[in-house]
């Protein structure tokens, strides 16, 4: 428990959950914003979608790897 870095990863997934979600949101609002702006259809909406999905995954990946290197720090001994 001394060298962890997260002392509750329940928490941290769920954390992990949220910025997915918002990442998600986020593109799709954005996407519609510009599609009204311009006046087309829901092409923008996708791909800033798509991109909220993708950043989202990015970002997750960075949280739970850095999950995971606080505990590998511990066991390193070989």
């Amino acid at each position: 428990m001394s060298g962890s870095k997260v002392s509750q990863p329940g928490l941290l997934h769920i954390g992990a959950g949220n910025i997915f979600s918002s990442t998600i949101i986020s593109g799709l609002v954005l996407g519609y914003l510009v599609d009204q702006w311009l006046e087309t259809s829901p092409v923008f909406m996708l791909l800033f979608g798509v991109l909220g999905f993708v950043g989202g995954m990015k970002r997750i990946h960075v949280l739970l790897q850095y999950q995971s290197t606080g505990k590998d720090e511990n066991d390193s001994g070989s």
